[in-house]
């Protein structure tokens, strides 16, 4: 009897041995399942952050690269409103040496009678006047309109008189400019083609050259200026 009671104990206590292991491996491979999960998250998450860190790099890159683009277009464009005001200055003082000197001539430029006709057809896109400039911010003057038209559209004189250049100006391009007497001038800038020269005699309406983007410009159009005296007035006015 005691034997037998020996030997259900061994059996209980091996019995319950082997479900306590049973149990303990359970629970260590629910450990593991869940230590892999984990171990999986963290490569993911550990991934995203590497590609999101990428992401950002190349973003502060293409950030500082557009900032220098910018800078870079700002010292243009003001490279080209100092262009702009010394040309203006410049054709300004050459009309009055020019207009002082007819004065003085036996045989003076007649005075044109009448309205200007438009050199060429299509829209205003940059009118007369002051104006705000869309990249640099701040307040200039734009000494003549802008009339868009198509590369190699003919320009033709406003009014009869005589021309007194025809030539490169730095910032205006290949330019013409008619003196039609009493001290009005035009001026036709930015063209692709000069078709008449110094001293010729033009009729009103007559094609003088045509529209391109030559000297600083950003597309083909013309820019048409009226000059009294030298100094800019509104080509839209009539005269």
């Amino acid at each position: 009897a005691m034997r037998a009671y020996v030997f259900r104990r061994i059996v209980h206590r091996d019995s319950l041995m082997i479900r306590t292991t049973q149990q303990a491996e359970t629970e260590l491979e629910q450990q593991m399942e869940l230590l892999r999960r984990q171990k999986a998250k963290l490569a993911s998450l550990r991934a995203s952050i590497a590609q999101q860190t990428q992401e950002l790099r190349q973003a502060e890159a293409e950030q500082a690269d557009l900032l220098r683009r910018v800078q870079t277009e700002r010292r243009t464009y003001e490279q080209w409103l100092k262009e702009w005001e010394e040309e203006s200055r410049a054709i300004a003082a050459l009309l009055r040496r020019l207009q002082m000197a007819q004065r003085r001539s036996p045989r003076p430029i007649p005075a044109w009678q009448g309205p200007f006709l438009r050199p060429v057809s299509g829209p205003i896109v940059s009118g007369f006047g002051y104006r705000r400039h869309p990249i640099l911010g701040g307040v200039r003057f734009h000494c003549g309109v802008d009339i868009a038209a198509p590369y190699g559209t003919p320009i033709r004189a406003a009014a009869d008189g005589v021309v007194v250049f025809a030539g490169w100006r730095r910032a205006y391009g290949n330019t013409v400019i008619i003196d039609h007497g009493n001290g009005l001038a035009t001026l036709y800038a930015h063209c692709s083609e000069l078709l008449v020269s110094e001293g010729v005699v033009v009729r009103q309406g007559q094609i003088i050259a045509r529209v391109g983007s030559t000297g600083l410009a950003t597309g083909p159009h013309l820019h048409f200026e009226v000059r009294h005296y030298g100094e800019p007035v509104n080509p839209l006015a009539g005269y």
